[in-house]
């Protein structure tokens, strides 16, 4: 993202923040009234313009407020993340930078992640990648930390809270390294350091046996706005005492794409490609697709690929064993969906392949789209 977009967006952001806290807002329910009662200003202060299918702004951006410090962090919500993949002009810069981005009670930028980038393919930037220069790093498979200075203090949050159960083992862990190499002296006081926290807390699939460590996998500096290069992570790393994600050299970047079909390659997530002018890439091992698809998949999950039309090319990576399971809970999908008269009958009987207590309204919404999107699709095929 050029330096120039990113501090009109952080501009944004930051008027956004001096507005709530200079009304007193300090709690989530309390910005949760105002953003309901203000969602005119901001559309503007997030440059969102609402289409049809678009969730309201107040619903996509969540504050957290430090337990003890004037500091609010901003993160976008689940239902962006859901949602906002089929609109083209959804994700707009201030709500891309809403990834764990810090502003104290005055507007200032106190720490930066990394915006919000996408997986190949996933999104119009991603789909037609730059020629030239670019460099691939391992893509680490445990939680973002975000490391700050603030008041003479060192910090780390994760990029939803302060004070969530990753943000209390990485604070531990914190003060573990900054005793230890005398961060309070060394650390850049205007520099966010962006970590993947490995530790068996916080494990997703990848498996890092008993491993318990910061390994740098960004920075970014407030004032200039910096986005660090691999070379100035190495010479961090070196100041830290950190490790620094592996760099992947001799390989060119369609040998890179193809190398995510490769069936043979276990126990690690992908690889994170970065351009020159800033654009980031995901690009995810399909095996470590398939595993991510095996730890969630469930019959809300495979209707919602069938609506997003992404059903065919999920199930397509999905190890044998567990393909035949999918093929068993999409042929009870169907059999639900073909009960009663109406489109009401029928995502009424889609109701009983959960328990009554997890037929959530979320999962009944899910159920009445699948409906609508089979409807659809035989009304085509007639």
């Amino acid at each position: 993202m050029e330096k120039k977009i990113l501090a009109e967006g952080i501009e944004k952001l930051s008027d956004f923040v001096k507005t709530i806290c200079a009304q007193g807002i300090r709690t989530k329910p309390d910005y949760a009234a105002f953003a309901k009662e203000n969602k005119e200003k901001m559309a503007d202060w997030f440059a969102y313009a609402q289409e049809k299918g678009m969730p309201p702004i107040n619903n996509l951006v969540s504050l957290a407020f430090h337990p003890s410090e004037p500091l609010v962090l901003l993160n976008y919500t689940p239902l962006a993340h859901n949602t906002l993949f089929a609109h083209k002009s959804g994700w707009t810069v201030p709500l891309r930078l809403c990834r764990g981005i810090v502003f104290d009670f005055e507007g200032n930028l106190v720490a930066k992640g990394f915006p919000k980038f996408f997986n190949y393919r996933e999104h119009a930037e991603t789909s037609l990648l730059p020629d030239g220069e670019f460099e691939a790093t391992v893509k680490m498979d445990g939680h973002l930390g975000i490391i700050f200075a603030y008041a003479g203090k060192l910090f780390v949050t994760t990029r939803g809270s302060f004070v969530s159960s990753t943000s209390k083992v990485a604070a531990r862990m914190l003060a573990d390294y900054s005793k230890k190499n005398n961060w309070q002296k060394n650390y850049p006081q205007d520099l966010t350091t962006l970590v993947e926290i490995i530790h068996p807390a916080t494990r997703v699939l990848t498996e890092y046996g008993e491993r318990k460590e910061f390994v740098i996998i960004g920075a970014f500096d407030r004032v200039t706005l910096e986005d660090y290069r691999y070379a100035g992570l190495a010479a961090l790393g070196q100041k830290l005492g950190l490790p620094v994600t592996e760099m992947v050299t001799g390989r060119s970047l369609p040998e890179i794409v193809a190398s995510m079909k490769d069936r043979a390659i276990k126990n690690q997530e992908g690889y994170v490609v970065t351009f020159p002018g800033g654009l980031r890439v995901k690009l995810k091992f399909e095996t470590y697709i398939a595993k991510m698809i095996e730890s969630k998949i469930s019959y809300a999950y495979l209707m919602k690929k069938f609506v997003s039309g992404r059903l065919k090319e999920t199930v397509e990576l999905l190890d044998e064993e567990i393909l035949e399971t999918a093929k068993l809970m999409l042929g009870d999908i169907l059999i639900q969906a073909s009960v009663g008269n109406s489109p009401k009958d029928r995502w009424r009987s889609l109701y009983a392949l959960v328990l009554e207590e997890d037929a959530t309204a979320s999962f009944r919404e899910t159920c009445r789209k699948f409906v609508k999107a089979l409807t659809a699709q035989a009304a085509k095929e007639v």
